[in-house]
């Protein structure tokens, strides 16, 4: 099976069973706790309506009397709501619900009452008769109390359930129910106002939800007051979206976000007579020692009243803004897509760039899940993240054990041969390493070691391997610093590829730069070693083939061309001119802006017949005087191609008065010497070579 299948059915199998793991984690709802914390920061504040008003029992309401408050509420005889709902209906409101549970008689009797019963009973006997008799009757302030609320058709009072909570079907039941009393039962209308029921309501007491309907011992189930609220005010049937028969509150405000009038202003009318026209009125305490108060998603460090909390879900009802979890088919279908691009990315690009996918898939999720949120959509926000690194670390234990361990073998096998571009190539394009070739414009080097066969002739075989391969070792990383490749060792010899298998500007430099290096080099090696090795150096530049070459079976990466073989030619030729670096002119046409070189010859080697001019590399810049030393060189070099032999005696003789150990100047006199003798027929300036 090839590679890229074998990946390919590996990122199946690691997408299957990363899916499957977080779908089934998901389903069982473990770490759901968590998952509702880390809910909380979607929740958003949202613009309110002004249609809903609380009338709040505030921290001022319960101050004594004495400093401009009430009292506390169980001091309150009830014609104080009976006078505050009769201010509140002056304004005509669509609706007025008391978050208060009226359950208990007034069972006390201010000090004019007693005093009126012991006028009429003077006799201690009468009198405790009547105390009692009085207590026993409904009070005239209950009584003034159920007397207003019988006047409107709008009032709505709170009636709570008992014992054990049980969902059936969507529907909260419970085993009893408080209601008010039944003076006040008679003349308003009720409504279940619980906001703690369902399990979406017991991470840490904070409030999600609020029962979309209840029943009591399996009754008849009604609407939530919140619902029953809206429904009033909008005119209509509203159907809110349901979820394990809760209504997610969508919340719009923190604590104290709608707008709030004391009780106390209200009662002492300091509130304008129209404030609540056609809104829906909330009473209710919000003075934190009334206990009422509870922590939602919205803000998790101040707790907010339960009235505040009505507020907020039928604003949520009226607005349509329903909240709902992700279904476990979209829990799939997301987690899915996370999955497939994580397992995508991290199996094919570079662990680098797998590294910064798995860090933007992280970043860009909180974005993503307040987007849905936004859409009505709470995300998971644990399990698809848990995907999301396991895939990560699945697929690098997989690459790590299969392709990185490949890829390390390869680098281990070739980084003593090749240069690191020819590694990183193969390895990230196997399938390039097969037979075939492309021609390309390449430079070619050509290293030979002098002197060679006579240290393998003195010395132990095992001294002359170790001293050629630390020579060969050294040569061999200065061509590599300029991204050359080192194609083959044959025996003293080095060849050497600049511009392949990679291809790139300057190869020219690069090779010209690398023979300079090992030219240096040698004098630090025969130092080192006690020898007196030196290198014959040819460079070639020009069109070549270069690919894998050799039997189906066995190939090599290589080049093949005039170009290698003119410059394999050189680096021989050197023996005849004395030189160490000769090039071809194409080379010196590439690389001459940025080193000094000097023509030598214009010549044919064996077996060619297209003339070709040659030049030595000398250095990366030449001294002044070195300069007019080539420049004589060139004057000798013209008048001997003019067969001007004189000058170019007189000529050559000012470079060796100069450099006696010149190799071209020599070898140039010894030809002007037999051509003397035998004159060369048909002269042309060319040196036809009949050895190798």
């Amino acid at each position: 099976m090839s590679p890229k299948n074998k990946k390919i059915i590996a990122g199946l199998v690691f997408f299957s069973i990363v899916l499957l793991a977080s779908t089934f984690f998901h389903s069982l709802e473990i770490l759901n706790s968590l998952n509702l914390k880390l809910s909380n920061n979607l929740y958003h504040e949202r613009e309110i309506t002004d249609d809903i008003v609380i009338v709040a029992i505030d921290e001022k309401t319960i101050f004594e009397p004495e400093q401009g408050g009430l009292g506390l509420m169980s001091t309150w005889p009830k014609n104080i709501y009976g006078e505050v709902l009769e201010e509140i209906e002056k304004s005509e409101p669509k609706s007025v619900f008391f978050d208060i549970l009226f359950a208990a008689k007034t069972d006390f009797i201010k000090l004019d009452e007693i005093k009126s019963i012991a006028t009429d009973n003077p006799k201690i006997q009468d009198f405790g008769t009547g105390v009692l008799s009085y207590l026993a009757e409904t009070s005239p302030y209950d009584q003034y109390f159920a007397d207003i609320l019988g006047k409107y058709e709008n009032v709505y009072l709170i009636k709570s359930g008992q014992g054990n909570e049980i969902n059936n079907e969507g529907i909260i039941e419970y085993s009893k129910e408080i209601k008010p009393l039944e003076i006040f039962e008679k003349n308003s209308k009720l409504g279940f106002a619980i906001v703690t029921s369902g399990e979406e309501s017991q991470n840490e007491g904070a409030i999600y939800s609020i029962p979309a309907k209840i029943s009591i011992a399996g009754g008849i189930a009604e609407d939530h007051i919140d619902l029953t609220l809206a429904k009033n005010f909008s005119g209509f049937e509203l159907v809110p979206e349901v979820e394990k028969g809760q209504i997610l509150i969508n919340y719009s405000k923190g604590v104290h976000g709608f707008p709030l009038v004391s009780f106390s202003d209200l009662y002492h009318g300091k509130v304008p007579a129209s404030y609540f026209k056609n809104k829906i009125v909330l009473i209710g305490a919000t003075a934190r020692a009334m206990q009422d108060i509870r922590f939602t998603p919205i803000d998790q460090k101040t707790p907010m009243p339960g009235i505040e909390i009505h507020a907020n879900a039928i604003q949520t009802i009226l607005d349509g803004a329903y909240l709902r979890h992700q279904s476990i088919w979209e829990f799939v279908a997301f987690t899915g897509l996370l999955t497939a691009i994580a397992v995508g990315a991290f199996m094919y690009v570079p662990v680098i760039y797998g590294a910064v996918v798995l860090i933007l898939e992280v970043a860009a999720f909180p974005f993503i899940a307040k987007f849905f949120f936004s859409q009505g959509i709470i995300l998971d926000l644990i399990w698809p993240v848990f995907a999301i690194f396991a895939a990560y670390l699945a697929v690098i234990a997989y690459r790590n054990f299969t392709e990185f361990a490949e890829k390390r073998k390869l680098r281990n096998a070739f980084a003593h041969y090749v240069s690191k571009d020819l590694i990183e190539n193969v390895i990230s394009n196997p399938d390039a390493l097969k037979l075939g070739g492309d021609r390309r414009e390449i430079s070619v080097l050509f290293l030979d070691i002098e002197n060679f066969t006579t240290l393998s002739e003195s010395g132990a075989p095992e001294k002359v391997v170790e001293i050629i391969n630390n020579y060969f070792d050294a040569l061999s990383n200065l061509i590599m610093e300029e991204g050359g490749t080192v194609d083959k060792f044959e025996g003293d010899a080095i060849m050497a590829l600049f511009g392949a298998p990679i291809s790139y500007p300057g190869h020219a430099v690069k090779a010209c730069a690398a023979a300079l290096k090992i030219r240096e080099k040698m004098a630090d090696l025969n130092l080192q070693y006690g020898c007196n090795l030196n290198v014959r150096v040819g460079v070639g530049t020009g069109d070549a083939i270069v690919g894998n070459m050799g039997s189906r079976e066995r190939f090599d990466y290589t080049a093949m061309g005039d170009t290698v073989n003119t410059a394999s030619r050189l680096e021989g030729i050197n023996k005849f001119y004395k030189t160490r670096i000769l090039v071809m002119h194409k080379t010196w046409m590439a690389a001459s802006s940025a080193f000094f070189f000097r023509e030598v010859d214009t010549i044919c080697p064996k077996g060619k017949s297209d003339p070709l001019q040659i030049h030595e590399l000398m250095g990366v810049e030449v001294s002044e005087a070195g300069k007019k030393v080539v420049a004589v060189w060139d004057e000798a070099l013209a008048a001997y191609r003019v067969a001007n032999w004189s000058l170019a005696e007189t000529k050559l003789a000012e470079v060796l008065a100069v450099l006696p150990d010149d190799g071209p100047s020599k070898t140039m006199m010894e030809r002007i010497a037999e051509f003397k003798l035998v004159a060369p027929p048909l002269w042309d300036g060319v040196w036809r070579f009949k050895e190798k």
